[in-house]
C-alpha cells in the first residue's frame, strides 16, 4: 500500500494538546503501522543532548546511535513513551519520511516492548494522545 515502515523516522511538526504545535519539525519513530485504520502510531525521539536526567525516567527509553551504528538516528536519542500519538496513514505520507533505513531490528524490538508495556501498565492523560489527520498533518507542515 503506502511505502511506510515500522522503524522508520517521520520529520514532522505536530500539535500535542499540553505542549501546543512546535516551532519545528521533529523525529518521530514509526512504532505500529494499523492499514485496517489506516493508524499510524509514532513516538516522539529527542537527543540526550542536555536531557540526561530526563532521558532516564521511566516515561522515557533510550536509543543509542552505536552498537550497532544506526543511520535512521544521528546522536543518541529517547523515545517518549507516556504519549499516544497517532497519524492518519494516508497517499503522501511518506514524503516526511528522513530516509528508507529502518532502527536496527533489536533496538527497535526493546523499544516497541518498552513503549507496549508502559501504556499496559500506566494510564496515558488524555492531554497526551494526539490524533492528526491527514488535512492538519499537511497544513503544520507546508
Amino acid at each position: 500500500m503506502k511505502d511506510l515502515e515500522i522503524g522508520q523516522v517521520l520529520s514532522l511538526r505536530i500539535r500535542i494538546d499540553y505542549f501546543g504545535v512546535f516551532e519545528e519539525k521533529h523525529p518521530y519513530l514509526i512504532l505500529d503501522i494499523r492499514e485496517e485504520d489506516n493508524i499510524i502510531e509514532v513516538g516522539q525521539l529527542h537527543s540526550l543532548e542536555g536531557k540526561m536526567f530526563e532521558a532516564i525516567d521511566n516515561k522515557n527509553k533510550v536509543i543509542f546511535n552505536t552498537n550497532p551504528q544506526e543511520t535512521v538516528i544521528d546522536k543518541d536519542s529517547f523515545i517518549q513513551k507516556n504519549n499516544t500519538i497517532m497519524l492518519e496513514y494516508f497517499d503522501g505520507i511518506e514524503k516526511y519520511r528522513r530516509q528508507k533505513d529502518k532502527l536496527s531490528n533489536n533496538k527497535l524490538q526493546n523499544v516497541i516492548q518498552a513503549y507496549k508495556e508502559y501504556h499496559e501498565n500506566n494510564e496515558i492523560p488524555e492531554n497526551r494522545i494526539v490524533y492528526l489527520d491527514h488535512i492538519e498533518i499537511e497544513k503544520l507542515n507546508r
